[in-house]
């Protein structure tokens, strides 16, 4: 028999009310969570900054590697996820967990087998990405710090997603935030050795070893309470158990998020590797423009989240017209709110460069970068938001195709002919040209192939 999902404070039920009190009910914790998070890389980004551009320059090589090999595991939670907020919608909790349990599951087991397997050959990678040679230390560093605790880091994640999907976002909220303090107040004293004066500081080993530490505590937090069922999921041990058929419908609702993940990882390595081509000052640039721009789209992240559950949560429900309206709803929200936020970035770049880094040649480059790219925040900000709506209608594979296009039709082949033509102007064309092309194309298919086939999706069925 099922388990109804019991009503609390903490939890939205995006079945009934208003639809955009439930979208910023939901968005909003996850917006704070997230702007906690950003908060803390732009803080790393300052202490970075005063280690020196060589530093700046080595973080900026390594996330798009950490892009990469988080891709599978995103995938991962991204597809039960919006398959819970399936079962949330029709009230069986007994299948929520269910689902939860083989989440967690299946994220640990692909970050202990990737730990294992991309430890060794890190080396070849940052050597074909052409680093400079003054940065690789401190790229190899970094990553394996991290790699080697993703395992448990990333249950963490996976956890803040599943309970957002039931409804809950404020609790992931908390504990993001807990989290990103801690690591803030970490950075100085293990990045520069602020504080302690028989300690010079790490470096860029330092600010690896702060973001680790910090995410290792909240992955064992989140096994804890998931375990002992503090908030809406609970996980019995029969849970953790593989169960064939649940496995099933999580790949084939996750591998072509993964895939999709995979597609933007790799991307961001070959579009980083063009940059590099220009010298350290145009990669501290983009490392610096990079970090600003993931501030700018972050309503769109938490939108595309809430999206999913409140999409996912109606669908499980039957609620069909909700569907449709909460979709639409959501993205002319997030396209209207950031293209405001472009418009201001692109009047003031000059100051936005210089707080992270006031080398003439940076500001410089970072100038010319949001000029160009902070237009069009707008569209990429709300293409994330159709991307929580393609999973809660479990139609990855047509997203699937729309980030191919935008990253590897667009993007990197844009970027490496126009470069060409305009130096590392035309790298920044080429990211905007793609920003706003395929959030067209992906809205207009949305609006002509899936909508007209809701009617046709249950809690027990998977999109195609």
């Amino acid at each position: 028999m099922s388990k109804k999902i019991t009503s609390s404070r903490r939890r939205v039920d995006a079945t009934r009310g208003p639809l955009l009190s439930a979208i910023l009910r939901l968005s909003g914790p996850i917006l704070t969570g997230n702007l906690a998070l950003v908060i803390y890389q732009v803080v790393n980004t300052l202490w970075l900054g005063r280690a020196g551009s060589d530093a700046m320059a080595a973080v900026a090589m390594a996330f798009p590697v950490m892009i990469f090999l988080w891709a599978i595991g995103d995938g991962i939670v991204f597809g039960g996820s919006a398959i819970i907020a399936r079962y949330t919608g029709s009230g069986d909790h007994h299948q929520v967990n269910r689902v939860a349990g083989q989440v967690f599951l299946l994220t640990f087991a692909y970050y202990l087998f990737l730990a294992l397997v991309a430890y060794p050959v890190l080396p070849l990678v940052i050597g074909w990405m052409g680093a400079p040679e003054a940065v690789v230390p401190d790229v190899l560093a970094f990553i394996r710090i991290l790699l080697v605790a993703l395992p448990l880091t990333e249950l963490f994640f996976a956890y803040a997603n599943l309970l957002q999907s039931v409804g809950n976002s404020m609790t992931p909220m908390k504990m993001w935030t807990v989290a990103m303090t801690a690591n803030i107040l970490l950075d100085p004293i293990l990045i520069l050795g602020l504080g302690l004066g028989f300690f010079s500081g790490l470096g860029v080993t330092g600010a690896a070893l702060a973001t680790m530490s910090c995410r290792l505590i909240m992955g064992l937090v989140s096994v804890e309470s998931a375990l002992r069922g503090r908030h809406e999921i609970t996980l019995a041990l029969g849970d953790l158990r593989p169960h064939p058929d649940l496995i099933g419908r999580i790949l084939r609702v996750s591998v072509p998020i993964a895939g999709e993940r995979l597609l933007i990882g790799a991307e961001q390595v070959v579009l980083v590797s063009i940059v590099a081509g220009f010298g350290s000052p145009v990669l501290a640039a983009f490392g610096v423009g990079q970090r600003i721009l993931s501030l700018a789209i972050m309503p769109g992240f938490a939108a595309g989240s809430a999206a999913t559950a409140v999409v996912g949560q109606n669908l499980g429900a039957g609620q069909i017209d909700r569907c449709r309206k909460a979709s639409w709803l959501t993205t002319g929200l997030v396209l209207g709110i950031l293209s405001a936020a472009g418009l201001i970035m692109t009047l003031i770049p000059g100051f936005l460069i210089s707080l992270f880094n006031d080398e003439p040649a940076v500001v410089a480059h970072g100038v010319a970068m949001l000029r160009v790219v902070g237009a069009t925040v707008g569209f990429h900000g709300a293409f994330f938001v159709l991307g929580g709506i393609y999973r809660a209608l479990e139609r990855t594979v047509p997203y699937f195709v729309w980030v191919l296009i935008s990253c590897w039709f667009l993007r990197i082949p844009l970027a490496y002919l126009l470069s060409a033509q305009m130096d590392s102007v035309g790298i920044w064309v080429a990211m905007a040209a793609a920003n706003v092309l395929t959030f067209i194309g992906a809205a207009v298919h949305l609006k002509i192939r899936c909508m007209p086939q809701l009617g046709e999706i249950t809690p027990a069925t998977t999109g195609h």
